[in-house]
C-alpha cells in the first residue's frame, strides 16, 4: 500500500506472509563392516527416520517519509513473528512405527521488531549523505521436548522445557553519494549488523545454559561507482567486512547442523557487474567477483588464517536476456570457484573443487489495457543441463580431513521445471 498524505508526507506498508513444511519418512541404514552399504541389511526397527522441518513466518514492513528541498526523512519498522516445529523421530521403515522418543524436538516462536530512522541531507545538488540507525530486537520462545539423549536427553522426567531468550543491540549506518556526472555517480558507505545466536546454543544435556550468548556484530565498509550509457552500464566496487567471532556449523554423520562460536574474520574483495545491450532486444550480463574471507590471525586463533567455510574465492556469470512485446527470456550461467569445508574442529578440512550451474526462464506479462495488467507467467529451468558437482561434504570424523566411506556429500540438486503465476488487478475506468 502506497499513499501520498500531502505536504511531502508518504506512507508506504507491506504485509507478507510464508510458509515452508517438510515433512519426510525416509531410511538411514548404517554402514556395514567394510565401511560399505550393504544392500538388503539396512532395514532394522530404527533405521527409518520421521522427519519435519517447518515455520511460518507473517511480518510487515512500514515507511513514512518526508521531503524537503534540502533533503528526506525516513523513518518506520520492520516487525515479523515466526513459528517453528523440528523433530526427527527414529522409525521402522517396514511399519513406519516411531520410537517413544526421538533424536530431539523442538518448536519455538521469534519475534522480530526493527525500527529505523535516517535523513539523506543534499549538501549540493551533485553530493548527499544519509546517515540512520536502527534499533534491532529480537525474542525467542522455545520449547524442546525429552529425548534419547542424543540432544537433550530425559530432562529429569519432565515433558520438555522452555527457554526465553532476547537479544538487542544498534546498528547505525551512514553514506554520501556524489553525481560526477549525471550518468556517473560514485558512492562509499559504512554499515553495521548483527547476528543472534542459534537456537541450538540450548543444544545440551538437561537442556542447561549458565550464560546466554551474546549478538555477533559486524562492520562493512564499502565504495564503488556505477555509470550508465544508452547501450551498457557498469557497476565496480569494493568491500572489507571485519565479523566478530560468527557462529558457524558444520554437519554431522547424520546430516543434523552443530554451531559454534569462531574467532573473528574478515571478508574483502572487488566485484564488477556490467549489461551491454546487442541489439534488437538482446542483452549481454557479465558479472564477477574476486575475494578472500578468512579468520583473523592472532596468538590466541588457532584457525588464523584459514578460510571461512562455504565462501567461494571468486564467482563468475555470464547471461543473454531476450525482450519483445510482452515476452522475455534469458540463460545464465554462474560459476562458483573454489571453497572450503569445515568437520566440526578443524577449519578448511576439505576442498571444494569449483563448479557451474545453468538456469533458463522465460515469462510473459500481460500489459496494456487488459484489467490483468502486471499479471506474469514464469516457466523456470534450474539446472538445465542437470549437473550434479559436489558442493559440500559432511566428513564422517570430526578429527581428520582424509576422506572416508561414511562423508556425507551434497551434490547440485538435479534439474527442475517450475511454472508460476504473479496476478496483477488493474480495471480499466
Amino acid at each position: 500500500m502506497n499513499s501520498d498524505l500531502g505536504h511531502g508526507w508518504k506512507l508506504d506498508n507491506k504485509v507478507y506472509t510464508y510458509r515452508y513444511w517438510n515433512k519426510q519418512n525416509y531410511n538411514n541404514p548404517s554402514l556395514g563392516a567394510n565401511g560399505l552399504f550393504a544392500p538388503g541389511s539396512g532395514i532394522t526397527a530404527t533405521s527409518g527416520v520421521d522427519k519435519l522441518n517447518g515455520y511460518r513466518k507473517v511480518g510487515d514492513i512500514t515507511t513514512l517519509s518526508w521531503e524537503s528541498s534540502r533533503g528526506v526523512l525516513r523513518t518506520g519498522l520492520w516487525f515479523e513473528w515466526a513459528y517453528t516445529d523440528r523433530y526427527q523421530i527414529p522409525s521402522d521403515p517396514r511399519t513406519w512405527q516411531d520410537t517413544p522418543l526421538g533424536n530431539f524436538h523442538e518448536h519455538f516462536i521469534t519475534t522480530s521488531a526493527q525500527p529505523f530512522i535516517e535523513y539523506e541531507y543534499k549538501v549540493t545538488p551533485e553530493l548527499s549523505v544519509t546517515a540512520g540507525i536502527k534499533a534491532v530486537r529480537y525474542g525467542m520462545n522455545l520449547t524442546q521436548y525429552a529425548d534419547n539423549g542424543k540432544t537433550v536427553g530425559s530432562l529429569g522426567g519432565a515433558p520438555s522445557v522452555f527457554h526465553e531468550a532476547d537479544y538487542s543491540t544498534w546498528n547505525p549506518s551512514i553514506d554520501a553519494r556524489y553525481k560526477i556526472r549525471s550518468n556517473w555517480t560514485a558512492y562509499a558507505q559504512f554499515a553495521t549488523g548483527s547476528n543472534i545466536p542459534p537456537s541450538s546454543v540450548f543444544d545440551s544435556k538437561g537442556a542447561q545454559v549458565a550464560v546466554l550468548p551474546s549478538p555477533t556484530g559486524v562492520k562493512t565498509y564499502q565504495a564503488g561507482s556505477v555509470v550508465k550509457f544508452n547501450r551498457w552500464t557498469l557497476d565496480v566496487d569494493a568491500y572489507y567486512s571485519h565479523f566478530q567471532n560468527p557462529y558457524s556449523s558444520y554437519l554431522d554423520s547424520a546430516g543434523e547442523s552443530f554451531f559454534y562460536q569462531t574467532g573473528p574474520s574478515n571478508t574483502k574483495g572487488a566485484e564488477a557487474e556490467g549489461n551491454i545491450l546487442i541489439g534488437h532486444g538482446v542483452s549481454l550480463y557479465l558479472n564477477g567477483t574476486l575475494g578472500s574471507a578468512k579468520y583473523q590471525e592472532g596468538s590466541n586463533y588457532a584457525n588464523g588464517g584459514l578460510w571461512v567455510a562455504n565462501t567461494p574465492k571468486n564467482t563468475e556469470a555470464i547471461g543473454l536476456t531476450y525482450q519483445v512485446r510482452n515476452w522475455d527470456m534469458g540463460m545464465f550461467n554462474k560459476r562458483v570457484g573454489t571453497m572450503y569445508n569445515d568437520n566440526g574442529t578443524i577449519n578448511q578440512a576439505v576442498t571444494i573443487d569449483p563448479f557451474n550451474v545453468t538456469n533458463l526462464f522465460l515469462n510473459y506479462t500481460f500489459k496494456g489495457e487488459s484489467a490483468l495488467r502486471g499479471t506474469k507467467i514464469r516457466l523456470a529451468i534450474n539446472n538445465l543441463f542437470d549437473q550434479h558437482n559436489i558442493v559440500g561434504v559432511a566428513p564422517a570424523s570430526t578429527k581428520s580431513n582424509a576422506p572416508a566411506p561414511g562423508d556425507i556429500l551434497t551434490l547440485l540438486p538435479a534439474r527442475s521445471v517450475s511454472v508460476t503465476m504473479t496476478f496483477g488487478y488493474a480495471p480499466t475506468r
